[in-house]
This record gives C-alpha cells, sequence and structure tokens, in this order.
C-alpha cells in the first residue's frame, strides 16, 4: 500500500470532461498541484462519493471535511476544493435584449 500526503494510491485520475488535455495544461494549477491531484484524486473522489470507506486518520478528515462546508486546512483538502470549484459550473442568465 503506497500512501501519498496519507492518501492511498489506487489509480491515476483523469477528468477529460473538465480538462481534456490533462490538470496540467489547463493552467488552472500548478505542475504540482497537477501531479498530486493526478496521483491520488481517484482516492479522493471515491472517498467523496462515499464508494469507499477511510483506512486512516487523514482520509476520515478528508471525508469529514467533504460532508461540511468548511474550509480546508490541509494541501490536499485546498488543492480538492480548488478542483471541485472549477468543475462545479453555475449557470449565468443575462439580461440582455436588443431595443
Amino acid at each position: 500500500m503506497v500512501l501519498i500526503h496519507g492518501f492511498i494510491f489506487t489509480d491515476k485520475f483523469y477528468d477529460d470532461v473538465n480538462f481534456p488535455h490533462g490538470f496540467g495544461k489547463s493552467g488552472d494549477f500548478t505542475i504540482a498541484e497537477a501531479e498530486l491531484l493526478t496521483s491520488i484524486g481517484k482516492r479522493l473522489f471515491a472517498l467523496e462519493q462515499g464508494f469507499c470507506k477511510p483506512e486512516n486518520q487523514v482520509e476520515e478528515q478528508f471525508v469529514q471535511l467533504c460532508k461540511s462546508a468548511l474550509e480546508g486546512q490541509t494541501k490536499v483538502e485546498l488543492l480538492w476544493q480548488k478542483y471541485k470549484q472549477l468543475t462545479t459550473h453555475k449557470s449565468f442568465h443575462s439580461l440582455h435584449g436588443n431595443a
């Protein structure tokens, strides 16, 4: 079992819908953030969605953060919140018309 920042490495994470050219080429993440998200993003997603149970205290704290509206404290928590913010599309309505 390989741990990265306290999270169990499962498989590489890609989001081809929101970041078709990868996290690193999107311009939204630093190189270090892109590498970290690629390496443990799949585990973070599974924990957030409840597909797997936390295996240690770090993962338990992450699950608690996902259930609350609190601001993240660790590098991983802040990165996941940044990812979620970028992938959550908010509808925009404009009141523009021709006179």
